[in-house]
């Protein structure tokens, strides 16, 4: 009895002592880790409130609104896109934080007083829309390979906008 005993011990240690066969969880995080809704600059997304369409990347325009000009260091790139109110209900929308990414993962983000309409979008009836605008200042020889839009209100999915190098302009 005893020697039955003994050799269950043993038994149990040497598979205690074995390496697990399970891999170990990784650890969460990492670059693509925020919900978004992904998609081109060319598509119509909706994250569950807003929906936006009808985007392009240009220059500024000169107008008083965009009166920004390249320098030695810095160029702009403006992100147009016509959004609308996806959901049942009056829209009071706190904007987006917004960035730019080029391929390495460095992002840019735009001051929250170069996205426009600043601070808030309000009243905005079912379907009603407006027209966004975000300017971004990026170095010059900044290679831009998406735009992401992160949602004040985390119940909502940000957006992973793609950019293709023949939407940017020169």
């Amino acid at each position: 009895m005893h020697f039955r005993f003994l050799m269950f011990a043993v038994a149990a240690l040497a598979i205690a002592a074995a390496p697990a066969g399970a891999k170990p969880t990784p650890e969460p995080g990492g670059a693509n880790q925020a919900r978004a809704v992904a998609g081109s600059l060319h598509a119509m997304l909706f994250n569950g409130q807003a929906r936006i369409k009808k985007m392009a990347l240009a220059k500024p325009d000169g107008s008083p609104a965009e009166s920004y000009a390249d320098d030695a260091d810095t160029t702009w790139i403006v992100l147009r896109a016509l959004m609308s109110n996806g959901t049942p209900r009056v829209l009071e929308m706190t904007q987006f934080s917004a960035s730019i990414v080029d391929g390495d993962g460095v992002a840019v983000a735009a001051q929250p007083d170069k996205v426009r309409p600043a601070g808030m979008v309000t009243n905005i009836p079912p379907g009603g829309a407006w027209h966004e605008t975000v300017l971004f200042a990026v170095p010059k020889g900044f290679k831009p390979v998406k735009i992401v839009l992160v949602s004040a209100n985390p119940r909502y999915k940000s957006f992973r906008i793609a950019i293709a190098a023949s939407d940017v302009p020169s």
